[in-house]
């Protein structure tokens, strides 16, 4: 019996649209199989090349390449493709010059329903001289991949049982995880390869069966079944498998599952398990074997960043660096920390330390111009040894500011304490200067001439720092909210002030 299939390249730059359409139909049950998924024109021009596809299901607007130029394009140089557009009300226009392209048909995506979709799939198909032969009335049964698909993505299906039993005969799972990178052109020759290499390192007579699953976003996947007794051979192929990817550049790392009894788990363990494993890899040994023994990950230790914050505020500069720096050297080989969370509290550290290097007025400008380089080092970091390195050099820097010069008399040192304790209040030179026993005119004057700036200068700094850290920190508050937190009772002079010293409004800060 001929088992050719139409096969279809799905292109659209929202991804739950793509995944949508992935799993709306059976698509080897109706004779379809789905080539590929591109976010835009060019991805999908590379993807053309490598998998042939009869149909093109594309989106109109997208980033990089639009629809109409692939289409255009398309039909220049692959004449023999059809091509069905998915557009909304609003792109109707759009769709009407495609037509003049070569266009087959096309499908509203609010409409967008199975029974529809597969009818024009169907009438499309019929035109097509190589599937002429295609009965495309039949109804087949569903297809293990199909099922399968279903599974690991989550999507509900029902499926007998005896559908996957002479495939899947022994009583255990495992699944194994090949995260090959950005290109999605080199994915289809990097699965020949692994499922090349999986099959000749497998022993004849080994009770291990597998089969390959679709791809996504990069990652490889290939699913096993296998007896208690396989486990070990299974990981010592495994490891031999990421020696030989390594080495020729097959893929960054490889990641293999707990093993597993009910196929319903599937979902579950790529998702929560193995997709949580990679992202952690950040924190292990740069390109290894990432394992999946099961069991609850152990929290490390905290990072408290309110004993930070008040030993900062103290001018307790050696314990608060001593404490980032230890906290840092923690992560390594820990899997209870997200990387994007990790990198934020450091930057947001670093911004900590050069804001009270500034308010207790050390010669931090260097610093503070170089801020944007810390934060942008350290997001590019590529694993915990790197971002380890780039903030023991800031932290170096830092110290060095504070070793030069601690600014100040010990006097001016108290009061921009006091006022740092205080500018919540409705607070006034009047009042410190009784606080400190001096004249209001003579602090005033001693105020400028040791703080090279005047006392409602500094308070208004002081305020709008604290500020800014409520702003980026607290998004449930509202900006009125703000303005009467850091002493501000009008909220219309706080908005004045702010633009004055920051350059933006409020709200546009918290924005960006």
């Amino acid at each position: 019996m001929d088992t050719t299939f139409c096969k279809i390249l799905v292109v659209d730059d929202e991804m739950l649209v793509r995944q949508g359409i992935i799993h709306l139909l059976d698509w080897e049950g109706e004779g379809f199989q789905i080539a590929g998924e591109a976010s835009n024109g060019r991805e999908a021009l590379e993807l053309i090349e490598i998998q042939r596809p009869h149909i093109i299901l594309t989106d109109i607007v997208m980033p990089v390449m639009d629809g109409e130029e692939l289409i255009r394009l398309v039909k220049g140089m692959y004449p023999e493709i059809e091509v069905i557009v998915l557009s909304s009300f609003s792109e109707f226009e759009y769709v009407r010059s495609t037509f003049q392209s070569g266009v087959a048909d096309y499908i509203l995506k609010p409409k967008l329903e199975a029974a529809s979709l597969l009818a024009v799939l169907k009438k499309t198909a019929q035109r097509i001289p190589q599937l002429q032969h295609v009965d495309w009335r039949s109804n087949k049964r569903q297809s293990a991949d199909y099922i399968l698909d279903k599974l690991v993505s989550g999507y509900p299906v029902e499926y007998e049982a005896e559908a996957l039993q002479a495939m899947f005969p022994f009583p255990e799972f495992m699944l194994l995880l090949a995260d090959t990178g950005d290109d999605p052109a080199a994915i289809s020759r990097k699965e020949e390869w692994l499922e090349s290499s999986i099959r000749s390192l497998l022993q004849s007579g080994s009770r291990v069966a597998f089969r390959r699953l679709s791809p996504l976003e990069g990652h490889v996947r290939f699913l096993f079944n296998l007896t208690v007794e396989e486990r070990e051979a299974l990981m010592q192929l495994a490891e031999q498998v990421f020696a030989a990817g390594i080495r020729t550049n097959m893929f960054l790392n490889l990641a293999v599952s707990r093993t597993f009894t009910e196929l319903e788990a599937l979902h579950t363990i790529y998702a929560d398990d193995l997709i949580q494993l990679l992202d952690r890899r950040f924190f292990l040994p740069e390109r290894c074997l990432l394992v999946d023994h099961g069991g609850e990950v152990q929290p490390g230790p905290v990072f408290d960043q309110e004993v930070f914050a008040a030993e900062l505020n103290r001018q307790e500069f050696d314990q608060a660096f001593t404490r980032l720096s230890a906290y840092v050297s923690s992560m390594s080989g820990r899997r209870d920390t997200g990387v994007s969370e990790f990198k934020s509290l450091l930057c947001h550290s670093i911004f900590q330390i050069i804001g009270m290097l500034l308010q207790f007025h050390y010669e931090a400008r260097a610093l503070d111009d170089s801020k944007y380089e810390y934060f942008r080092s350290i997001h590019e970091a590529r694993h915990i040894g790197e971002t380890e390195e780039r903030l023991l050099q800031f932290l170096q820097d830092a110290t060095e500011c504070v070793t030069k010069n601690r600014g100040g008399t010990p006097a001016m040192q108290k009061i921009l304490l006091y006022i740092d304790e205080h500018y919540s209040g409705q607070l006034t030179l009047t009042e410190v200067a009784r606080e400190f026993h001096f004249n209001p005119s003579y602090l005033s004057n001693y105020f400028t001439l040791h703080n090279k700036e005047g006392f409602n200068e500094y308070l208004n700094r002081v305020r709008i720092g604290k500020a800014c850290l409520l702003l980026k920190e607290n998004p449930s508050l509202s900006i009125a909210e703000i303005s009467s937190l850091v002493g501000y009772s009008d909220h219309s002079y706080f908005t004045r002030v702010f633009r004055k010293l920051m350059g933006i409004s409020p709200s546009q800060y918290r924005k960006g």
